[in-house]
């Protein structure tokens, strides 16, 4: 695996100039001075002399796609994903690839990118270079002395929403352009162009991304080198799924067209779950080798001959994702859930690129709603990360990275995007509760790691799109707009006074509240508070139905729309239940949440997708609407199940529902639905996050300036349960086992860290020990209560 992630640490001490940095970089953009068609590659040539520096850090941005080469070796691929008003550029050591004498640097850019991770922008390179040698410090910038061609064997690509597919011609090939002795001198001299295009450029706020070697193995069973004939593809099957990219080696004739396919699965003549992953290659005569220029989620490659014979002498596969540790384990008595768990991990890291994905292939785009609910809480508690190179705990840099990004997504009005950075306007361009999932990841963000800093950066945009919600706001004082959710939720896309927006709007007020609190801002906390309160009392005065004892999914016209499970779920979690309520409103979610789906809305003919009406089922209280039917949904379902002590419940809920999601023994990660979707989607790794923090038992407790964590095991009906939870304070190893009425125990505390442990005592005399002494502790209701400070722990309670 190259280490070049942990270089972002290690240089911030060279980068501490990093305003004069971006300052030159903004300063020096270059471009060839044509107008560029979308998906077409220029490359950039600058060589020079030098002795082996001893040090060398290299800044770097291009957009909207560039491939960094030093002396004929790949260096680098990026930037991250970005928004022109906020692009980061990258940097890295490069000591190790430059000698003395003459050096090549080369980098291919592609310009007009428009998908789900890129946006159409004016194309641009801008590069610093910075070496140290005898405390002498030499720059070299893009500049006028650069050169360029844009006719080499990368045509313009063809994009599809979640990858670029390459169209490769290596019969323009005249050399290897990224050696030092290659023959440039008919390139054309670059242009310098102006830098404000781009907002202020800054350092890359992620790691640079990891990248691990994966062995592979051609399916017939045959060996390299291999003879492919014509119309007979070869499958290369990895020995495990990868999000990253293949390169090839090969001897063919000239002229021959070859195509090159991944997919997530396979049989022995076809790939499939490949989305037009097809990278068509024109060859030259001979040797020649081929890497892919973008990254997609795979474990099978396709590799068919079209006109010539092909000898294929090697493939490589190379993983490149969030350089996350895998740090959290877990193991019990069942099976089931211990595979389950391991592929939720999977796909999380799968879905882990330069930002939180919502699958690995089909779109690769950030999605609001899927970070906030899914892949934020599950990774920050079954991966790691050790910023400082020691103490592996969660972390926040893709999920603050994404609040960044959906930020510069803001509208004139005030609207924040439900995915960006793309440039994707339909009928999810916007989705409000994703909105209000922003600023609740906001307060989540700003609660585990104690960064003030990051809440005031992005602070103007929530505060401009609470306006837009509070501007919003009918006469009853409850928002009237789009519900959402998710598909499964019978009100989605009917604009309404919707029960399920108001609930995630009382929370985005709640948590706007407590962040203006933090920063001082005194005019934002009385506003957002009233607000809140005058939100709560018009919930509990106009949605509550008495007969039904809970609450209408909403008003429309001034009617009350049928109560649904998702109505009272969210209601629940998002705390706008008033106490004597909640009993009554979790038994209508318990009689409901498992319901056959009954379509209350339709399409509205004269309007289209983008619009849906009731139906007049949807005013009949009595009508049985849908239940919970999305794992995203079920995030929610299994915190309120677990919170209320239905751990076994919550475990057969898990067992049924994520059956069918386990079906697919290729991929080793978990798909979109209970029953569809793609096979790599971020929503199946629900259970990841219960099994580690409800089963297994650790949460980090708030403030986090307290260095405490908890500990409280929920086994439901297992028997035993062991392994490792990321938090914000580091590992911790525990393990639990029923035997006969007793509980044994064993528990592992860092280093400074506190734990504040909760255990089942159903007995009246209880008796708990700790390495073999007997402890004092306090009982609470049907459980023990008692506080570990650092250190290995086994025990037992009987």
């Amino acid at each position: 695996m190259k280490k070049l992630f942990l270089l972002i640490f290690v240089f911030a001490g060279l980068n501490a100039s990093c305003q004069d940095i971006s300052k030159k970089l903004q300063h020096n953009f270059i471009w060839s001075g044509y107008t560029d068609a979308k998906g077409a590659f220029t490359v950039f040539r600058k060589t020079f002399e030098t002795e082996k520096p001893e040090t060398a850090v290299l800044n770097i941005f291009a957009d909207v796609r560039y491939i960094l080469w030093i002396n004929g070796k790949e260096v680098l691929r990026g930037p991250c994903r970005f928004d022109p008003k906020g692009a980061q550029y990258d940097f890295t050591d490069v000591a190790s690839y430059l000698k003395s004498g003459k050096n090549i640097i080369t980098v291919l850019v592609m310009a007009h990118g428009s998908n789900g991770k890129m946006m159409d922008h004016e194309p641009g390179l801008t590069l610093l270079l910075k070496t140290k040698l005898r405390n002498k410090t030499t720059e070299i910038n893009t500049d006028e002395t650069w050169v360029w061609n844009n006719q080499t064997r990368y045509l313009p690509t063809r994009q599809s929403w979640g990858f670029i597919c390459d169209q490769i011609d290596a019969r323009l090939d005249d050399g290897d352009w990224t050696l030092a002795d290659y023959n440039d001198t008919q390139w054309q001299k670059a242009k310098r162009i102006d830098g404000n295009k781009w907002g202020k450029l800054s350092p890359r706020q992620i790691p640079l991304l990891g990248e691990w070697d994966v062995p592979l193995k051609i399916l017939n069973g045959q060996k390299f080198p291999y003879n492919i004939e014509v119309d007979k593809p070869v499958i290369i099957e990895l020995n495990r799924m990868i999000q990253g990219y293949a390169s090839f080696d090969f001897e063919t004739s000239e002229s021959n067209n070859i195509e090159f396919e991944v997919g997530y699965t396979s049989d022995s003549t076809n790939i499939t779950n490949k989305y037009g992953t097809t990278n068509l290659y024109i060859a030259k005569k001979g040797l020649q080798k081929y890497i892919t220029t973008d990254s997609y989620g795979f474990r099978y490659i396709k590799i068919t001959a079209l006109n010539q014979p092909v000898k294929l002498i090697n493939v490589k596969a190379t993983d490149r994702r969030y350089p996350y540790i895998d740090a959290g384990r877990f193991s019990c008595n069942d099976k089931f859930l211990n595979e389950l768990w391991s592929r939720a991990a999977n796909t999380i890291r799968m879905n882990a690129e330069d930002g939180f994905m919502d699958c690995a292939l089909r779109e690769k785009t950030e999605w609001m709603g899927d970070a906030a609910v899914v892949e934020y809480p599950v990774s920050r508690v079954v991966l790691g990360y050790a910023s400082d190179g020691k103490i592996i705990h969660s972390d926040a840099g893709l999920m603050k990275n994404m609040i960044r990004h959906i930020a510069l997504s803001q509208t004139d009005s005030g609207t924040l995007k439900a995915h960006h950075p793309s440039d994707r306007w339909d009928i999810h361009g916007y989705i409000e509760d994703y909105s209000c999932l922003w600023v609740q990841s906001l307060r989540k963000v700003y609660d585990n790691t104690g960064d003030i800093a990051f809440v005031k950066e992005v602070w103007g945009p929530l505060k401009r799109q609470m306006q837009w919600f509070l501007n919003h706001r009918s006469s009853n004082n409850l928002l009237k707009a789009r519900e959402f959710v998710i598909f499964d939720n019978p009100l989605a896309y009917v604009e309404c006074e919707g029960a399920t927006l108001n609930a995630f709007f009382y929370k985005a007020l709640v948590d706007a509240s407590y962040l203006a609190k933090e920063i001082g801002d005194k005019e934002s906390l009385n506003i957002y508070s009233v607000a809140a309160d005058e939100l709560y009392t018009a919930y509990n005065n106009y949605l509550w139905i008495e007969e039904k004892q809970t609450y209408a999914a909403g008003l429309s016209g001034g009617r009350k729309i049928v109560p649904t499970a998702h109505t009272a779920l969210l209601a629940l979690y998002m705390g706008i239940v008033p106490k004597d309520r909640k009993e009554k409103v979790e038994a209508f979610m318990l009689a409901n949440y498992n319901n056959t789906e009954k379509s209350i809305k339709a399409v509205d003919k004269q309007v289209g997708m983008k619009k849906y009406k009731l139906l007049d089922s949807a005013f009949d209280i009595n009508t049985r609407t849908g239940g919970v039917n999305m794992p995203y949904t079920a995030f929610w379902l299994l915190e309120d199940l677990y919170n209320a002590g239905r751990d076994s419940l919550a475990l057969n809920y898990i067992r049924t529902k994520w059956a069918i999601t386990m079906k697919n023994e290729q991929t080793k990660t978990l798909t979109e639905g209970f029953g569809g979707g793609d096979l790599c989607h971020n929503f199946g790794s629900v259970p990841a996050y219960y099994l580690s923090t409800k089963v297994l038992g650790v949460t980090t407790l708030l403030p986090l300036k307290d260095n405490q964590i908890q500990i409280k095991p929920q086994l439901g009906d297992l028997t035993n349960a062991k392994g490792s939870v990321v938090t914000e304070h580091g590992v911790i190893d525990v393990s639990w086992e029923k035997r006969d009425e007793n509980l044994l125990f064993s528990i592992n505390i860092p280093k400074g860290i506190k734990a504040k442990v909760y255990l089942p005592g159903k007995k009246i005399h209880d008796l708990l020990n700790l390495n073999r002494k007997e402890i004092m502790f306090v009982r609470k209701g049907n459980e023990i209560v008692f506080e570990l400070q650092s250190g290995k722990y086994t025990g037992s309670l009987k």
